[in-house]
């Protein structure tokens, strides 16, 4: 039962991945064929990056008041509702866009925070990283299925590769409703093995929002999940326009080619998780962050060397070195601030991660297409800024939870393995 339900989550996050990516990799084909500037990409992802905000945030409320199986669900659905919308959306309608990531941003924001304090809790690293190795199939798949599927000389457009991604969310969803009997059973075993369910873990408090937002430690931790996530989000979404519109790749081409930084990430999270059997969370973040650094450095060179093959080369690598740090941050929480309130800081977590994506994304779209070619061309600042900044603020956090490391218990120290 534990494994299926695994399986279950795995699956989930690979539904999870494959719409964070259709908006980037579809855009510059929806901007040729609905006429639209290509910033609006960035206002757009705008729309969905606030509403998964609110999401996170009252995330921890739901949870109060449903299980995280019926939580899940309704916010699969949401996501897949507003993926089959998305793919009608016409020339005369095009504003359509706004009102439907609404519902994309309630559906992801609820996935996210949901699912990953319940894999936080419950199972070790090596189940984090391929947990968001899965997320990394599904982000990666969706930039090949549009490309894929867009085919002028059939009239096949855009349209196609988001409808069948709506799909296949639609299918997940299903399997997540017959699923729901699963989720109780194995919290059930849970209980007779000693160990509390998800469910059943003590209530949030009246001062726990309070307590948790006078920790200097969480607003270094908060820098931390804007940081990584500005970067990513920025990086995956405009890597298709960076190469259609700075490098000259055609519209298929470059959706195909975005999806380099999304494989980098897949495959490395899958190495990850084999490599926390040995590495700490804290090492693998390390090593993560100075590969992020050298592939920005080579996807830099590329683009004012007008080489879009070592451009994508290394925004490959920026994927493989972003591919550790956000499962392994995301494990630490219980860590940093105790696994009673473990859903109450991953909740803020998430919203400022998701403040990221609001913020930096459209700031780039506009700044890009308001300087044209020259803009798109800088886009490989974006993560070496980032990554130089995770390194410090990562470091600095590391330093504050030293003298409290010494104190851990045998098991704690196993689990998110902190050497003595």
């Amino acid at each position: 039962m534990a494994i299926a339900l695994l399986l279950l989550i795995y699956l989930t996050f690979v539904g999870l991945g494959l719409p964070d990516t259709v908006l980037g990799s579809s855009f510059p084909a929806i901007s040729e064929a609905l006429s639209l500037p290509g910033d609006y990409a960035g206002y757009i992802g705008m729309v969905v990056s606030l509403f998964t905000i609110l999401s996170s945030f009252l995330s921890s409320f739901f949870l109060q008041k449903m299980k995280t199986s019926a939580y899940v669900f309704l916010s699969v659905l949401l996501t897949a509702a507003g993926l089959l919308l998305f793919s009608f959306v016409s020339t005369d309608y095009w504003w359509a866009f706004f009102p439907i990531a609404v519902l994309m941003g309630f559906g992801a924001g609820g996935v996210d925070a949901a699912l990953n304090n319940y894999v936080a809790l419950h199972y070790r690293a090596v189940h984090m990283n391929w947990l968001h190795c899965s997320w990394g199939v599904g982000a990666s798949l969706g930039p090949l299925l549009v490309g894929a599927l867009i085919d002028p000389s059939t009239n096949q457009g855009w349209d196609w590769g988001v409808r069948t991604i709506a799909f296949i969310q639609c299918f997940i969803a299903l399997l997540l409703f017959l699923g729901i009997p699963l989720w109780d059973k194995v919290a059930q075993k849970r209980k007779e093995e000693g160990e509390k369910a998800p469910e059943e873990e003590m209530p949030v408090q009246k001062g726990d929002h309070r307590k948790l937002l006078k920790s200097p430690l969480f607003y270094l931790c908060a820098v931390g999940f804007f940081s990584y996530c500005a970067m990513e989000t920025t990086t995956g979404f405009w890597t298709p326009s960076f190469l259609y519109n700075a490098l000259g790749v055609d519209s298929s081409l470059s959706a195909t080619l975005g999806s380099c930084f999304y494989l980098g990430i897949t495959i490395g999270r899958f190495l990850s998780g084999l490599l926390s059997f040995r590495i700490s969370p804290k090492n693998l973040i390390r090593g993560g962050e100075g590969l992020i650094i050298l592939g920005s450095l080579l996807a830099l060179m590329g683009a004012f060397g007008g080489n879009y093959i070592l451009s994508s080369a290394g925004i490959g690598l920026v994927g493989l070195g972003c591919a550790p740090i956000y499962p392994a941050i995301i494990l630490l929480t219980p860590y940093r601030f105790s696994r009673r309130i473990s859903q109450v800081a991953m909740s803020l977590q998430m919203a400022v991660a998701y403040m990221g994506n609001l913020v930096l994304s459209p700031l780039f779209g506009l700044f890009a297409e308001s300087l044209g070619r020259e803009g798109y061309l800088l886009l490989p600042i974006v993560p070496l800024f980032f990554g130089v900044l995770m390194l410090l603020v990562h470091e600095i956090g590391n330093r504050m939870l030293s003298k409290r490391d010494l104190a851990m218990n045998d098991e704690e120290r196993e689990q998110y393995r902190i050497e003595r």
